[in-house]
Order: C-alpha cells, then sequence, then structure tokens
C-alpha cells in the first residue's frame, strides 16, 4: 500500500460525503471493526474483569465483522455476556453491512435515499439493477429476522435443557445468527459443535442457515416471486425453472455441485480415517460429510476435528473455501459465479465458440473479464498472504496455507494454529479477512482516485500488437 494511497483513504475519511461508493463500503466495515475492537479491550467485556489484549481484541472484531470465524481465543472461555452480544452484534452488522443497516435508517427517517445511496447499495449488495431499493431492503431484513428466528427456534430444543432457558437461548440466538450470517463462531466452548457431530437437528439446522445465508439475497427473491404459481399450480415445474433468471439458475446449479461433490469426495477420502469418520455409522458419515462440504462455504463451523484430517482433504477444502458462496450473500470466497462464468468462457472457447453462451443466454464480455480480474487478483493477494506468513512464522506450510486461505475467503476453518500466530501473523491474517470481506476490487477502488484533468470520456485506439501465448 503506497504512502499517497494511504493518505487518499485517511483524507476520503474526514469527509464521508464525498467518497467513492468503494470507500463508504470500505470506511464502514474499518469503522466497525475499530468500534468492536475498543469494546473487546475494555474490562466489561472479559471474564476475568481485565484488559484484553488490544491485538487479540482487533483480530476478534475483525473476524466477527467479516464474518469469518477464526479466532485467537475461546469466545466462550474469554468473554462475558456483554462481549458476546458485542460479537454478535459485529456479525449480524458484518454479515448484512453497516451500509445496509444506514440506509434503512435513512428511510425510516426520510423515507428515500438519494441516488448516491442507491448506487453504494447496490456496490454493497453486489445488485447491478434494483428497481425499488426501499423495498429490497425491507425484505433482506425481514427474511434474515424470519430465517434466523427459525433457527434459534430449533437450535433452542438442544441448548435450553442443557443450559437453561436464558443462557441456553441466548446461545441458541448466538448461533443462529452466526450461521446464517456464514460467521463460524460460537459460545459452546472449545469443542464447539463437535459434540453435536451425531445430532441431525443441530447439523441439518446449521446447515440449512449456512446455505440460506450464503445463496444471496437475489435468488431468495427470485424464487420467492416465481414460485407462486407453481404453489397455486397454475404453471408446471418445469416453466418455474425456465422463469427462474440465469443467475439463479448458475447459483443454484453451482451451490448443489460444490455441496454434492467435495461432499462425497470428503466421505470417500476419510471414510476409514480413524481421527474423523472412521468410527461413524453410514449415515453420520455422510450427513458429516455433507455438513462440512457446506460450512467450508465459508461458514466455519466443524463438528470432526481438522487436524486429524489426511492432507488431500486439506488441499480440497482450500480449492472448496476459495470459490465460497454467492454473491449478494453473507458468504465470502471468489463466488460460485465468477468460477462458473470462468469454467463456461473456457468450455465456449474450447467448442470453438466466439461469445460465451450458457442456457441459450450470451454472457458478455465485460463479465468474463470481471470474472477473470475478480480470480487472479484474489488468487495473487491470497499466494502474497501465505508468502508472507511462512517468512514470519515457522510453522508446516499446509497449516499456514490453509489459515490464509480460510482468512481471505472468510471461512473461519483453521487446522489448530490460530491462537499460536505471533504479531506478524496476526496482522497479516486481519488484513487477508478484511480484503477477503470487503472484496478486494473494492478495495483497491477505495484507495485510488482518477488522475485530475483525465477525461474519461476520450477514447483513444492503439494498433494491433501481436503476442505469442501458450
Amino acid at each position: 500500500m503506497s504512502e499517497q494511497a494511504m493518505t487518499n483513504f485517511i483524507h476520503s475519511l474526514l469527509n464521508f460525503k464525498k467518497m467513492s461508493p468503494a470507500q463508504k463500503i470500505a470506511a464502514s466495515f474499518l469503522l466497525v471493526i475499530l468500534c468492536g475492537a475498543l469494546l473487546l479491550t475494555l474490562p466489561i467485556s472479559t471474564k476475568n474483569g481485565s484488559f484484553f489484549h488490544p491485538l487479540d481484541a482487533l483480530f476478534t472484531a475483525t473476524s466477527a465483522t467479516c464474518v469469518t470465524g477464526l479466532s485467537t481465543v475461546t469466545v466462550a472461555d474469554t468473554f462475558n455476556t456483554f462481549g458476546q452480544i458485542v460479537i454478535l452484534l459485529l456479525i449480524q452488522i458484518g454479515g448484512l453491512g453497516l451500509m445496509t443497516f444506514m440506509a434503512v435508517f435513512v428511510l425510516i427517517i426520510r423515507n428515500r435515499l438519494s441516488m448516491n445511496e442507491k448506487i453504494v447499495m447496490r456496490e454493497m449488495l453486489n445488485q447491478d439493477h434494483v428497481v425499488n431499493m426501499k423495498k429490497f431492503l425491507q425484505d433482506i431484513l425481514y427474511y434474515t429476522l424470519f430465517f434466523e428466528s427459525v433457527g434459534a427456534i430449533l437450535i433452542a430444543f438442544r441448548m435450553i435443557p442443557r443450559f437453561g432457558l436464558l443462557d441456553g437461548g441466548f446461545k441458541a440466538v448466538f448461533l443462529s445468527v452466526s450461521a446464517f450470517c456464514n460467521a463460524g463462531f460460537d459460545t459452546l466452548g472449545s469443542v464447539s459443535l463437535q459434540q453435536y457431530v451425531h445430532d441431525p437437528l443441530m447439523c441439518f439446522t446449521i446447515m440449512g442457515l449456512i446455505v440460506l445465508g450464503g445463496i444471496g439475497f437475489a435468488v431468495w427473491f427470485d424464487i420467492r416471486d416465481k414460485i407462486k404459481p407453481l404453489v397455486k399450480r397454475q404453471i408446471s415445474f418445469e416453466k418455474f425453472k425456465h422463469s427462474l433468471s440465469l443467475h439463479t439458475k448458475i447459483v443454484i446449479s453451482v451451490s448443489l455441485t460444490l455441496i454434492l461433490v467435495p461432499g462425497l469426495l470428503i466421505l470417500l477420502l476419510e471414510f476409514a480415517n480413524p481421527h474423523t469418520l472412521g468410527d461413524f455409522n453410514i449415515f453420520e458419515k455422510t450427513m458429516t460429510a455433507m455438513f462440512e462440504s457446506i460450512a467450508l462455504r465459508t461458514a466455519g463451523f466443524t463438528t470432526i476435528n481438522y487436524g486429524g484430517l489426511r492432507p488431500a482433504t486439506d488441499l480440497l477444502m482450500m480449492v472448496v473455501m476459495f470459490i465460497g458462496g454467492s454473491p449478494g450473500g453473507t458468504a465470502g470466497g471468489i463466488k460460485t459465479t465468477t468460477i462458473a462464468v470462468i469454467v463456461i468462457y473456457m468450455l465456449s472457447a474450447l467448442k470453438g465458440r466466439e461469445k460465451t453462451v450458457v442456457l441459450r443466454r450470451t454472457i458478455g464480455n465485460s463479465i468474463v473479464i470481471r470474472a477473470m480480474g475478480i480470480f487472479f487478483i484474489n488468487l495473487v493477494t491470497l499466494l502474497t498472504g501465505i508468502f508472507l506468513l511462512n517468512i514470519v512464522e515457522g510453522k508446516p506450510f499446509i497449516s499456514l496455507a490453509f489459515e490464509a486461505v480460510s482468512a481471505m475467503a472468510t471461512v473461519g476453518s483453521s487446522l489448530g494454529i490460530t491462537a499460536t500466530l505471533g504479531v506478524g501473523g496476526k496482522l497479516i491474517i486481519i488484513l487477508l479477512m478484511y480484503v477477503g470481506r470487503i472484496g478486494i476490487s473494492t478495495l483497491i477502488l477505495s484507495l485510488t482516485r482518477p488522475k485530475p484533468g483525465l477525461d474519461k470520456s476520450t477514447k483513444v485506439s492503439y494498433p494491433n500488437g501481436n503476442i505469442i501465448v501458450g
């Protein structure tokens, strides 16, 4: 990060109204992180009543706000109820974005958004076009509250009998919000969800919340709007599928593939491993494999000890984590649609097609170029993070690589090294989590400004050049 870029960013922080949409998004997450870190540092947040280490507080606040789940301490053992509420709020705000809550507040006060505010919200929610932004935001909050409430009620059937009404109820709400926001935090202690590995109610509830949160708001609303005629039997299922948008079809197809294929591979790789699935019956093996496959889509929960996984499983998990969830949701990663567009483009090129075609639709070159740019920039950033971690940390390469992928894809899974990271390692992971949540392209745009006097409308054409590739 250059000195000039940092100067531009700090200067922009001092005048929020003049910020670009990308700068507002980056600044809003930074503001929430810093406020959360300050609160977690105070004695009122810790169980022992002492000040929490500022770097660990910053790490925890970043992880919660960026809905990652990595933590240098055990939340249940370190933070009291107040501290856990702070983390819960950070997760909820981070999952939907501070700008979303600010926009809803503005709508309550003056019942409309300015054009600039609408642009920021489209960027924040990864939506190219929203006809009625007010209704879209209201629906997001309504459905979020609905899904989290249903999840909390189901989880409460396990939490309340064990921990009592108040503590059990709070744990159920915390887990539900964390799962829906794909955060991976819990207040159950060091063993986390491993104690519920054989419990279908807990596993399927958490899996459902993760998928609903990570699939994207646009997909929810598209299915909701198109399913009414199907329920009323006014159209057939085939017509219902045909009526869905291309985005919804791609998201659902890729999401199912990335759940079933990695789940099957995890099942095969770990089937006889005594440290993971070896002692389970066939139903428990399948359920656990699918749980891990879904949780890797940036949720970070686990019902098994990752320290006992085979190296091949570690590598598979890193690939799945890097891809992540879908746009416009609470998940991270480069997104399912990004990898889908790249694969579709490659298949079209191999077939000799001049255009990128899928499901009788042509994907524009600008979308293909954007997808390739996102993939390349994220890959370079990730490799840089892994390189730096291996310089400052004397730990196994696979563990550090896993940690870096988990941080940048905002997953939260770990091979057990998070708590042992040094100052340099923690700072690198913090940066990767921040970049992974707001998006590397958003960060780059927030740190750059167009050169003075540059006329964007002026187009310059240059002669064709020839480069031999391959």
